[in-house]
């Protein structure tokens, strides 16, 4: 078993050696005699000059900075936070919900949902809602506009009008 499998080795490899495609070998070795390989030259290096890093003067790399422009320096916007909070603004703006308005006379009346286990709470322009400072700006028979206070990456403060809409029949609740 051994030497017919030796043997029929030696006769693929003898097969592998005929002189088959000589007309291929000789052209290729015809055209390979004019080529003549290039490489162009390495560029020339050139030293970078030393930059002194003085520590001191500049913030640490590996802090998050954070930029401190003239105008949040002087905070012109800044909240009155000695108030005292209203009921609604331990509740994020989210979890509010508006399932009522009434347009009776000069006082417009929102009746707003907090998460259970609490009762609805009546609400009028001027009040407050929410955990971002939100002012109500607006009552309309479509909903609620409250305008909220946040921060700015800058520190800031901004303000950003938010419309709380009235629940329709068949509204998540």
């Amino acid at each position: 078993m051994r030497h017919l499998l030796l043997l029929s080795l030696s006769i693929f490899l003898f097969g592998c050696t005929s002189e088959d495609h000589q007309d291929i070998k000789a052209w290729m070795k015809d055209q390979a005699k004019d080529m003549r390989g290039r490489v162009s030259g390495l560029p020339e290096i050139k030293p970078f000059p030393p930059v002194a890093y003085e520590a001191e003067n500049m913030l640490s790399p590996f802090v998050v900075g954070k930029i401190v422009t003239i105008d949040s320096a002087i905070d012109k916007t800044a909240l009155d936070r000695n108030r005292p909070l209203q009921p609604l603004e331990s509740f994020p703006l989210e979890d509010l919900k508006v399932v009522g308005i009434i347009l009776s006379g000069s006082k417009p009346y929102a009746l707003i949902r907090t998460p259970p286990p609490n009762k609805p709470k009546n609400v009028l322009l001027g009040e407050y809602m929410g955990q971002n400072f939100g002012k109500i700006v607006a009552i309309t028979k479509d909903g609620v506009t409250v305008r909220e206070t946040v921060r700015d990456i800058n520190g800031i403060w901004v303000a950003q009008e938010k419309i709380l809409s009235v629940l329709k029949e068949g509204d998540s609740q």
